[in-house]
């Protein structure tokens, strides 16, 4: 038993370190080996409880960053999220104990369903995609393109189940050879593709965009004479992003810590500095909408101000964090509003909404909605020529999660080609090109701002056209695998009993 929870937490922990800011990503074509053996000799009980301690182990390593945000919602989400791997093992090992080869097929099959079922309900935290690990292999990750993360995260796995069946004892050494040497050919066709795909240089744009990251951290915040600090800071940033001839000011989430839309002397200074310089601003802000007398629902928003002009769109975020800005389902059933754990109790906006300056369009996401592929991918769809991240990773303190949520902006760049424009309060703020390349990339809890010229496109990938058909063949060939085993497998294997 000591020995299957060290391989267990092993296995865990150098998954975990595979993912940023560790450069470490190779550590992710091996780190699985030592789970597959563990699930190989178990019964189907202990093949859920050891993924449910796996998940636990490798999430905590992680999202310990989210603790600083709410420990009673980390502690819930920690419970929720270690499910899916523990889902992941039962099924393999539902498959694999009555057909060894059938469960080698279905490996990368499972994790990359999961990838994409994570991503559809109210419980969705599509956090760490294997894929992710790789953001800083700049040519290996090009192929985003055609099927987004998932074609990715799903070389990934079949590498990884490739090296277990190489390492299986009892397999024939032709075989062996045969399966080591398509581990290693993979990864290899991915950096030759993307050598092929990536230009020597970006493309020179005119549109100049300032990032404005004000650094804000919550003991500022949140005093008494906060919300004016964290209004003038970024006033006064963008009279200099003005100086320098940009186009539109971004400022992060939630950097108007009050409700903006609703304070008229606030907004109006907004205006002024905004008509007098001619520069637009974007920033992040709470709202709220009256349903009925004392009742309001409240959004994490965003809103465009232009020069000279009086409308003011707004985009209230749709992809909400569990358990931290709202309890799942707590629209549906109201006993979950009662629940506390620290959250806020914002409600998912109703509309994708696109903003536009001078002709050129582009669309906001904010913070937890950059982990999301298919979503970003349909702001391009509907014509954004550029996705701009809004975030305030203050929450995840010195950890190591406000730099993995970063680098996801990179794989939304590729899979969709266009540029990113990433603001955060206090880190990372970051231009990235549509190939993936960052630029100006802040450092963690410095203020600064950022000005770039950023050339607009038109999304032309492949993903941006067909979605997330990668992801559901593998579903579909997930569901056929446990048909096949449960009827034409029936009775054939050995259950393992443990006590």
């Amino acid at each position: 038993m000591r020995t299957k929870i060290l391989l267990i937490g092993m296995s865990a922990l150098f998954t975990a370190a595979a993912f940023p800011p560790f450069k470490a990503g190779f550590l992710i074509y091996f780190s699985p080996l030592p789970l597959l053996f563990v699930l190989d000799k178990t019964s189907l009980r202990r093949a859920f409880l050891d993924g449910y301690i796996w998940g636990l182990i490798f999430n905590l390593a992680i999202l310990y960053g989210v603790f600083w945000a709410t420990i009673p919602g980390t502690f819930g989400m920690l419970a929720v999220i270690s499910l899916l791997p523990a889902l992941n093992c039962l099924a393999y090992r539902f498959i694999s104990r009555r057909s060894r080869l059938l469960g080698f097929v279905s490996w990368p099959m499972i994790w990359v369903s999961w990838d994409y079922l994570r991503t559809l309900t109210e419980l969705n935290f599509p956090w760490a995609d294997y894929g992710y690990t790789q953001s800083y292999y700049l040519a290996l990750i090009q192929p985003a393109e055609i099927f987004g993360i998932y074609g990715v995260s799903l070389m990934i796995h079949v590498v990884n189940i490739l090296l277990y069946a190489g390492l299986t004892a009892g397999i024939k050494t032709g075989k062996q050879r045969i399966a080591f040497s398509m581990a290693i050919i993979l990864p290899v066709l991915f950096m030759i593709y993307g050598w092929l795909r990536l230009p020597s240089a970006s493309a020179e744009g005119k549109f100049r965009i300032a990032l404005a990251q004000g650094n804000i951290t919550r003991d500022i915040k949140w005093e008494a004479n906060g919300d004016s600090i964290s209004f003038d800071t970024y006033l006064q940033m963008t009279r200099q992003a003005a100086e320098q001839s940009a186009d539109l000011v971004i400022w992060p989430e939630t950097a108007t810590p009050f409700y903006l839309l609703h304070q008229q002397k606030q907004l109006k200074r907004v205006q002024h500095i905004v008509d007098s310089t001619g520069v637009a601003i974007l920033t992040g802000l709470p709202q709220y909408e009256a349903v009925g007398f004392r009742e309001y629902i409240y959004f994490n928003a965003a809103t465009l101000v232009k020069p000279l002009n009086d409308s003011l769109p707004v985009y209230e975020k749709i992809k909400l964090v569990p358990l931290s800005e709202r309890i799942p389902f707590s629209g549906r059933f109201k006993k979950l509003r009662e629940i506390r754990l620290g959250q806020a109790d914002f409600s998912s906006g109703r509309q994708m909404t696109i903003f536009e300056i001078g002709g050129v369009k582009f669309a906001t996401v904010i913070c937890f909605e950059s982990a999301f592929p298919g979503y970003c991918a349909e702001f391009c769809r509907r014509g954004a020529q550029f996705l701009v991240v809004i975030t305030n990773d203050m929450w995840f303190g010195p950890s190591s999660v406000p730099y993995q949520h970063a680098q996801m902006s990179v794989f939304r760049a590729i899979e969709n080609r266009v540029p990113v424009a990433r603001c955060a309060n206090t880190g990372v703020s970051m231009f990235v090109d549509r190939w993936g390349r960052t630029h100006d990339e802040t450092r963690m809890y410095e203020q600064k701002l950022i000005v770039e010229a950023m050339a607009p496109e038109t999304s032309t990938s492949i993903y941006n056209r067909i979605g997330d058909i990668l992801p559901l063949f593998a579903l579909a060939g997930t569901l056929l695998s446990i048909i096949a085993v449960a009827f034409l497998y029936r009775g054939k294997y050995n259950e393992i009993h443990e006590p």
